[in-house]
C-alpha cells in the first residue's frame, strides 16, 4: 500500500450506506459520528483469513465472560507464538565483517567465514522505509552488521565489504559523528562477572545475614563477598549536594511494562515528554547481573532527566542496587522504610516512590501510609506518585483522583510535605485541568497509557489543544519509531524481528485512538467504548482503528517488509480496560 495514496484516499462510498438504526451511540459510550460508523468490517481492509476470525471481541461483546482460569491470567496472553531464531551457521561472524581476527579462528567459530558465500544467498534488503537506507549507518556513520544488515545495500560492497562514512561528510548541512554514544547506562562486563559469580564488593549486607549465628557462636557470620578493596569498574559515588528536581509543570511518562521501550520513549521525547522512566527491573535480576534486565535501564542521550524503578521485596536489595515488590511493599512498612534509607545513604540523585491507592479497592491505605513515609524524614525523596487504583483492580474502573487528594491532604504540616504526583487516565489538557485541580495534587502530568494511545499528548498537554491528527502524520510517527529501534535493537534479522514485535505490541493500543475529526463529543475518554466498526476520512486512518492483529501486520509490512507465510502476533497486554 501506499502511503501517501492510503492518507488521501476517501472511504468507499457504500461503505457509508445502511447506517440508520443501527443505534451504536446508544449502545457505545465513546459518540461518534454517524458517517463514520459501519455495520461491518471496512471493505478497504478486505477479509480476514479463516483463523483470525471476526475483530476483537472484547470491543464488539462488551464485558467479557471469563472462566476461573481465565480471570486468574486476565490482562495477559499466555504462550504467545515467538520468532525462530536464526541458526548461527547462517550468520557471518563478526570478526569477519570488521576485517578483525576471529579469537575462536574459523575452525571453532559457531559462525560463517565465508562471505562470498553468504553473498550469494544474502535476502534482498529491505526498501519500504527510506527507500532502503540503513537507520543505523545514517544516524552514527557505521553499521555492526555489515552484509548481515537487512538494510546493506547502502553501506556495502558488492563483495560485502563494509563501509565506514567519512567525519567530514555532511547530514542536513552537519558533521556527522561516525561512532556517537547511542545508549547509555551500559553495565561494564567486569561488574556483570562479579555480579553473576556474587564477588561483587557490596558494603550492604543481605537481609539473611544477621549476626544472630554471631551472637551463639562468637563467630562473625561467612560472607561470600571479596573484601572492599576488590577492583571493579564502578566506583562508590562521592558524597556531593543532592539535587532535587522540581516536577512541578513536568509531562512525565510513566514506567510502561514491555511498550515503555527505549525506541519509544525517544519517541515521547520528540513530543515535548520532560521525564523518561525506565520499565519496572527485578533488584534480584539486577544483582545476578541478568542481561535482560540490565537492558530496562538503558537511556539515549535524548532523555536528559531518566528515571529506572526498581522492585524489590527486602531493603538490602535495593541499597545494593542503587550500589552498583512493587504494591506488595506497601504492607510491609519496615521493609520500606529501610529501603529508602538504603537508597538515600547510598545514592546522589533524586528518589521517588511510586505506588498504588493500596493492595484491594475496597481497602486503601495509601492515605494511612503517606504520613508515615513523611514522618521518615528520608533525605532526597523528591515526589511520591500514587497510580490511582488498587493492585487488584486493573483498568475497568477510573483512577480515583479524589482519594489521590486525600492522601495529599492527610500529611502534617508541621513538617515538609512531600509533593504527591497522581496518575491515571489522563488523556487530553482538559483531564488534566481537572484531575490536578484537586488540592494537595501536584501540577505534574504523570501519563501511561494516555501515552500509549496517544503519543502526540504531552503536545496536547503543553499547547492546550485537541490534535485532529492526520493519518499520514501517525504514519510518519511509526517511521521515527521503526528508525529508533532498528538503532537498538539492530538492523540484522533478529534486529528487524525485534522491532516488528515491539511495533506490534504498541499498535495493540494505537487503535484505540479515535480521530477528533471523527467525534461527536469532544474528546474521547479513556474508558469509552467505541464503535466495533469505523471507517476513517481514509483507507490509512480506518487501517489505523482496526482491532484486529491481522491489520497491524499489514502496517508492520508498510515499514519492515513482508512477514513469513507463517506469522502469528498475539499481544502481550490484553488492552481492553473499557467501562
Amino acid at each position: 500500500m501506499n502511503d501517501t495514496a492510503a492518507a488521501d484516499q476517501e472511504p468507499r462510498t457504500d461503505e457509508r450506506k445502511d447506517r440508520s438504526d443501527v443505534g451504536r451511540n446508544k449502545e457505545y459510550s465513546l459518540q461518534v459520528k454517524s458517517d463514520y460508523i459501519t455495520s461491518g468490517r471496512p471493505e478497504s481492509l478486505g477479509p480476514l483469513p479463516p483463523s483470525d476470525g471476526d475483530e476483537d471481541p472484547k470491543r464488539i461483546s462488551g464485558k467479557e465472560r471469563l472462566s476461573g482460569k481465565q480471570r486468574k491470567n486476565k490482562g495477559r496472553n499466555k504462550k504467545r507464538p515467538r520468532d525462530a531464531r536464526q541458526d548461527s551457521s547462517e550468520k557471518i561472524c563478526l570478526s569477519v565483517i570488521r576485517g578483525t581476527e576471529c579469537p575462536y579462528g574459523e575452525k571453532d567459530c559457531r559462525y560463517s567465514h565465508d562471505l562470498a558465500a553468504y553473498m550469494k544467498l544474502r535476502p534482498p534488503d529491505i526498501k519500504e522505509l527510506d527507500d532502503g537506507l540503513c537507520p543505523v549507518f545514517q544516524s552514527q556513520g557505521y553499521c555492526v552488521y555489515g552484509a548481515m544488515c537487512r538494510f546493506g545495500n547502502s553501506h556495502i560492497t558488492k563483495a560485502g565489504q563494509n563501509l565506514r562514512r567519512n567525519t567530514s561528510e555532511l547530514s542536513d548541512g552537519k558533521p556527522v559523528n561516525p561512532l556517537p554514544d547511542a545508549v547509555l547506562n551500559i553495565l561494564p562486563k567486569d561488574v556483570q562477572t562479579q555480579l553473576r559469580k556474587h564477588k561483587y564488593p557490596f558494603t550492604c549486607k543481605r537481609h539473611f545475614e544477621t549476626s544472630k549465628d554471631a551472637d551463639n557462636t562468637g563467630e562473625q557470620p561467612e560472607s561470600k563477598e571479596e573484601p572492599k578493596s576488590a577492583s571493579s569498574s564502578y566506583t562508590p559515588v562521592e558524597l556531593k549536594t543532592r539535587k532535587i528536581i522540581d516536577f512541578s509543570n513536568k509531562i512525565y511518562v510513566a514506567p510502561l511494562t514491555t511498550v515503555g521501550n527505549l525506541p519509544f520513549r525517544r519517541v515521547m521525547k520528540k513530543f515535548g515528554a520532560d521525564i523518561t522512566c525506565g520499565e519496572m527491573a527485578v533488584a534480584t535480576n539486577l544483582l545476578e547481573g541478568k542481561n535482560s534486565e540490565w537492558a530496562l535501564l538503558k537511556r539515549h542521550p535524548e532523555e536528559d532527566v531518566f528515571g529506572i524503578q526498581v522492585a524489590g521485596a527486602h531493603p538490602d536489595q535495593y541499597t545494593r542496587v542503587a550500589e552498583g515488590a512493587g504494591a506488595a511493599l506497601m504492607m510491609k512498612e519496615r521493609k520500606l522504610k529501610g529501603a529508602l534509607e538504603g537508597i538515600s545513604r547510598t545514592v546522589t540523585c533524586p528518589i521517588t516512590v511510586k505506588m498504588r491507592t493500596g493492595w484491594d479497592m475496597e481497602k486503601p491505605f495509601a492515605h494511612k501510609l503517606v504520613p508515615k513515609i513523611q514522618s521518615w524524614g528520608i533525605d532526597g525523596l523528591a515526589a511520591v506518585m500514587i497510580h490511582g487504583r488498587s493492585r487488584l483492580q486493573r483498568y475497568q474502573h477510573l483512577s480515583n483522583w479524589d482519594y489521590i487528594s486525600q492522601v495529599a491532604s492527610s500529611q502534617s504540616t508541621e513538617i515538609p510535605r512531600i509533593p504527591i504526583i497522581g496518575n491515571g487516565d489522563i488523556f487530553s489538557y482538559t483531564d488534566y485541568d481537572d484531575k490536578i485541580a484537586r488540592d494537595g495534587v501536584s501540577s505534574t502530568a504523570m501519563i501511561g497509557r494516555g501515552a500509549l494511545i496517544k503519543p502526540w499528548l504531552p503536545t496536547e498537554l503543553k499547547e492546550r489543544r485537541h490534535w485532529d491528527i492526520s493519518a499520514s502524520e501517525r504514519l510518519d510517527i511509526l517511521k521515527d519509531f521503526v528508525r529508533f529501534g532498528l538503532e537498538h535493537w539492530g538492523a540484522d534479522q533478529q534486529g528487524v524481528n525485534n522491532t516488528r514485535r515491539f511495533l506490534l505490541e504498541w499498535l495493540s493500543f494505537l487503535y484505540r485512538y479515535v480521530p477528533v475529526g471523527l467525534l461527536e463529543v469532544i474528546p474521547q475518554q479513556m474508558n469509552h467504548r467505541p464503535p466495533p466498526h469505523m471507517i476513517g476520512r481514509s483507507d490509512l486512518e480506518t487501517l489505523f482503528m482496526s482491532p484486529n492483529s491481522h491489520d497491524w501486520v499489514k502496517i508492520s509490512e508498510m515499514l519492515l517488509g513482508p512477514v513469513a507465510e507463517d506469522f502469528k502476533f498475539l499481544p502481550k497486554h490484553k488492552a481492553s480496560g473499557y467501562a
